[in-house]
């Protein structure tokens, strides 16, 4: 009972402060940087931003690329792969960085106990990066289908909508929120394990993206490795391990070997950062700072 009431104030914490809204906002503004549409004539890449303000209407309406619910699938593509953890980093780390430095923390500790406040900013942290990153998403998603024409407005053949949706608009939806939640969630570990024994909020803050960049970068450079040597399975073996894979489980339709390698190690991510926040936190004499 005394963890489900600590971990409604830290949400309510950490929910209602504006970092949480800043990062939805944020959220929302990478989705527009996704790759949408390549002209082959030029060979230029256009985002989603440059899709609304410098493509003609008519190419638009051409192209079924710019149908709303194709788009609003690749909003976890573009530079919030790149920056998703600073985004998930903000509304934990202020609620926690200024109860440590207030000394809320010892008493709040007192009250509840170390374990079940440490679980209460596990959880805490993991749901309010979900939600961030999820309702962020979504913003985006309305926002794709009110500025780009619906994909039935392109009067393709029934065969080929079948072909390109695999499921209906609404379970797109569904998948599209449940795959950012996810990531989200993840993506907003490393800050949680740094709060263990930083206080400093810009270092909480930019480590986990330099992490996510060399992480990211090493797996990148393995795959080109393994194309160079011939080895085209390569992409298969590595998915798994990619900081965003999680977000995979929710469109497979068979739960393959790919599958459980990535609940594994996802899963083993989570109890390794866990239990070193834990541990690191119980080495400290005075656990109010």
């Amino acid at each position: 009972m005394k963890l489900l009431k600590a971990l409604k104030c830290d949400l309510n914490k950490t929910i209602i402060n504006a970092g949480f809204w800043i990062s939805t906002l944020i959220t929302c503004m990478l989705c527009f940087t996704a790759n949408v549409y390549k002209d082959m004539s030029i060979e230029k890449t256009y985002s989603v931003f440059e899709a609304i303000f410098t493509l003609d209407k008519g190419v638009i309406l051409s192209d079924y690329s710019f149908a709303s619910i194709i788009i609003f699938q690749k909003a976890l593509t573009g530079y919030i792969t790149m920056f998703i953890p600073i985004i998930v980093a903000f509304p934990f780390m202020i609620s926690f960085c200024a109860e440590r430095n207030n000394g809320l923390m010892r008493f709040t500790i007192t009250r509840t106990g170390k374990n079940k406040y440490y679980l209460s900013k596990f959880f805490s942290s993991i749901i309010s990066g979900g939600l961030a990153v999820a309702i962020g998403v979504l913003i985006f998603g309305m926002m794709s289908f009110i500025i780009f024409p619906s994909l039935e407005s392109y009067n393709l053949p029934t065969e080929d909508l079948s072909w390109i949706l695999q499921d209906t608009s609404f379970m797109i939806t569904i998948k599209m929120i449940l795959s950012a939640f996810l990531v989200g969630a993840i993506s907003t570990l490393p800050a949680f394990f740094l709060s263990s024994f930083c206080r400093n909020p810009y270092l909480i803050t930019c480590l986990p993206f330099m992490f996510n960049y060399i992480w990211t970068t090493g797996l990148s450079k393995l795959y080109a490795k393994g194309l160079e040597e011939g080895n085209y399975d390569i992409y298969e073996k590595l998915e798994p391990f990619y900081p965003t894979s999680i977000s995979n489980i929710v469109s497979w339709q068979e739960f393959g070997e790919v599958a459980k390698k990535t609940l594994v190690f996802n899963a083993g991510y989570v109890v390794v950062l866990l239990v070193g926040f834990i541990l690191i936190m119980n080495r400290r004499i005075d656990k109010g700072v």
